[in-house]
């Protein structure tokens, strides 16, 4: 496969460019845009700013080990998927976003997101999208982890 640099400048036409050319290299449409994010048919939201991708996990609480082996496990739209790092969650808090001030590319009906990085065996690391606040916690909230996964886009 030929490999493709796509640099985005800012603007809605330069995601619509981003979005033709996807269609073209990889037949993955266009299903939905917000702001600087893409959500294609493959379930794949792509961040025209940051250059990543992400894969919204399934809508229920889990532990961070369910999100992790989750993420692990999934092989969508090629693999190469991780947890994400809190830094990179922060990326999608944006007050004003539905009622948990994320996206409804990657809907997701809970509060808080699990993040890759622990601090000891016990402890892992959750970012709130209610308020945008985030901490270590030695368990899930009461209405559960919620696990998206990221990678960086490679292959276009």
């Amino acid at each position: 496969m030929q490999r493709l640099r796509i640099t985005c400048m800012a603007g809605s036409l330069s995601i619509l460019f981003v979005a033709l050319v996807v269609t073209l290299c990889l037949g993955a449409e266009v299903e939905s845009v917000d702001r600087h994010l893409v959500r294609y048919d493959t379930g794949v939201v792509y961040d025209t700013e940051s250059g990543l991708e992400w894969y919204a996990g399934p809508d229920q609480g889990m532990t961070w080990a369910q999100a992790k082996n989750w993420v692990v496990g999934l092989e969508a739209v090629g693999g190469g998927w991780r947890m994400p790092t809190r830094n990179e969650l922060e990326t999608l808090h944006h007050i004003g976003d539905g009622v948990s001030n994320i996206t409804y590319l990657l809907y997701n009906s809970g509060y808080w997101l699990w993040a890759g990085q622990t601090s000891d065996t016990s402890s892992r690391w959750l970012f709130s999208f209610s308020f945008g606040g985030e901490g270590w916690g030695g368990w899930a909230p009461r209405d559960g982890g919620r696990a998206v996964a990221v990678r960086f886009r490679t292959t276009y």
